[in-house]
């Protein structure tokens, strides 16, 4: 029962393991004892709700704190095995889940240790489902991992609301089937757009743009924020009933929300000539005049009371250095800024709407990209290994869609993608992998700047 490929993974942390969120681990056990068996359960249960990791067994702690292969290894390693740990599992944990278990070598001494991978795949939180008499296991409890790290039940709110939010992500294929049943003609994962809500959208785009060509053509045209090769622009409209909320206050909740990266959608800046102003009636940005500008950073963004959002921005592709070897500005399109920038513009609109919008409320989508033709796919420091060259024929493309809120929170790869599929297909066809949209915004939502 050797698995070659996660032994290969492991190699490192059999020499020294080190407890994470997602990897615990335990001593060796006998697991004919009802307290242990709880102990077990009880780690099992909290790495499920985590949404996955990995128990690791015959390592202890010494008199340092290390973590060394416990010497009382048990005869028989009959009782750690998949079915002996499956059934811990079946009689302690409610809704029942399964586990899978290999058996690690050690790289030096040969010998093998346990290793139980929990997948998390539950689509309901999991609870204890009986305890045991000496404390090790309390029932009722949805066990989570905890910083620590350590494995108990919730205690915050944002901990019960990460415990929920992973068990609905993972029945995101369900919801999606369901709106596709009741939408049998929608475009994967949208909803049909209303198109009287996006023909307003639509004219708060066209008065955006026009309003930024005016601003863009002012500058000279060696000046190194002066849009020519190419941009993008996302567009959103809030659809369902409105707080009045003020100018004032859509600004200080776009300035308090979360950043995702380093240079986020709606972005504020303290310098005179680039603080937001009102005009039009919207809130207004233009980020050409800065100290260190740049065609990635010229920002030009729009806000109004009604719900209604805009963000232009040049390539950063524009913006690199040719004598690196990276290819001439407009030439170049990063693959997976696409979809960065459009999963925190979505989030941030949400985020805003979420205070300026009673719940419920849904969004009408535009998403445009212009000056492709001819540019190739790539993905800057080699991340991601494109296996092939594609390349834009087209110049411009533009997509939308209309999706409630709460697909933007829980459902984002697939709102993502079905908002920026159309445009990699105009790559020589590109179709990004499922687990690239996944993976992309995982990491993305990760940071907290």
């Amino acid at each position: 029962m050797l698995n070659r490929d996660i032994n290969s993974r492991f190699e490192d942390w059999l020499l020294s393991p080190r407890e994470t969120l997602d990897f615990e681990v335990k001593q060796w056990l006998d697991l004919t004892d009802s307290e242990a068996q709880g102990t077990v359960a009880k780690a099992l249960i909290a790495l499920e709700n985590h949404g996955g990791g990995f128990l690791l067994f015959g390592y202890s702690e010494d008199s340092n704190k290390k973590l060394v292969p416990d010497c009382n290894r048990p005869a028989s390693l009959e009782s750690f095995l998949t079915d002996a740990i499956n059934a811990i599992v079946k009689k302690r944990a409610e809704p029942t889940f399964s586990v899978e278990v290999t058996l690690q070598r050690h790289p030096e001494t040969d010998l093998e240790y346990p290793l139980v991978r929990v997948l998390g795949r539950s689509k309901v939180p999991v609870r204890s489902d009986s305890a045991t008499a000496g404390g090790s296991l309390k029932q009722h409890v949805y066990y989570i991992r905890a910083p620590g790290p350590e494995s108990r039940g919730p205690l915050t709110a944002a901990e019960w609301d990460g415990l929920l939010r992973r068990a609905v992500a993972n029945q995101r294929e369900e919801i999606v089937g369901l709106l596709r049943s009741i939408l049998p003609s929608a475009s994967d994962f949208g909803i049909a757009s209303q198109p009287s809500e996006l023909d307003r959208l639509n004219e708060f785009v066209a008065a955006a743009v026009t309003r930024w060509n005016s601003l863009n053509e002012s500058l000279p045209k060696e000046h190194p924020a002066a849009i020519s090769l190419g941009h993008y622009h996302f567009a959103a409209r809030l659809i369902g009933k409105p707080t009045n909320s003020t100018t004032q206050s859509i600004l200080q909740t776009n300035s308090s929300a979360r950043r995702y990266t380093g240079w986020p959608a709606f972005i504020t800046l303290h310098q005179d000539k680039t603080r937001p102003k009102l005009v039009d009636g919207c809130i207004e940005t233009w980020l050409a005049d800065t100290k260190y500008p740049d065609v990635g950073h010229a920002d030009f963004w729009r806000i109004d009371s009604n719900g209604n959002f805009f963000l232009l921005r040049g390539y950063q592709e524009d913006s690199l250095d040719p004598n690196k070897g990276l290819g001439a500005a407009g030439t170049l399109f990063e693959a997976t800024l696409p979809i960065w920038r459009l999963g925190e513009f979505l989030l941030r609109v949400v985020e805003i709407g979420s205070t300026t919008f009673e719940p419920d409320f849904e969004l009408a989508i535009s998403c445009e990209w212009h000056g492709l033709k001819d540019r190739k796919l790539f993905v800057h420091n080699m991340r991601r290994f494109l296996a092939g060259t594609y390349k834009s024929s087209q110049n411009d493309i533009q997509t939308t869609g209309q999706f409630p809120a709460s697909a933007i929170r829980d459902l984002l790869p697939d709102v993502v993608k079905a908002l920026t599929h159309t445009l990699y297909e105009h790559f020589d066809f590109f179709t990004p992998p499922d687990s690239m949209y996944k993976e992309e915004l995982g990491e993305m939502m990760k940071n907290h700047y």
